[in-house]
């Protein structure tokens, strides 16, 4: 069973906001150290099959971005896909 998650980038402009975002969003433990490493490490420690959806991903903070893009190389059990604002 994979597991969807659809994420709206305009919640995530900004670090701090992102990481508070996607803890809620994400369902990440509460050990989550609300950092771009905490994030990565999450993200590849986890073995379910995972579709993350990146709504307005021309919007999320450039670190954030990169941390998904890298974790999704790393494990096999992750697709991003990354959509775009149209406006």
């Amino acid at each position: 069973m994979t597991h969807v998650y659809e994420l709206d980038g305009n919640q995530m402009q900004n670090s701090a906001q992102a990481h508070a975002y996607l803890k809620e969003n994400l369902n990440l433990p509460d050990y989550y150290g609300m950092n771009a490493d905490a994030l990565f490490d999450c993200l590849t420690e986890d073995s379910r099959e995972v579709l993350i959806w990146l709504n307005s991903s021309d919007k999320i903070d450039k670190k954030i971005l990169k941390v998904f893009e890298e974790a999704s190389q790393e494990n096999p059990f992750i697709t991003i896909v990354e959509i775009e604002d149209d406006e």
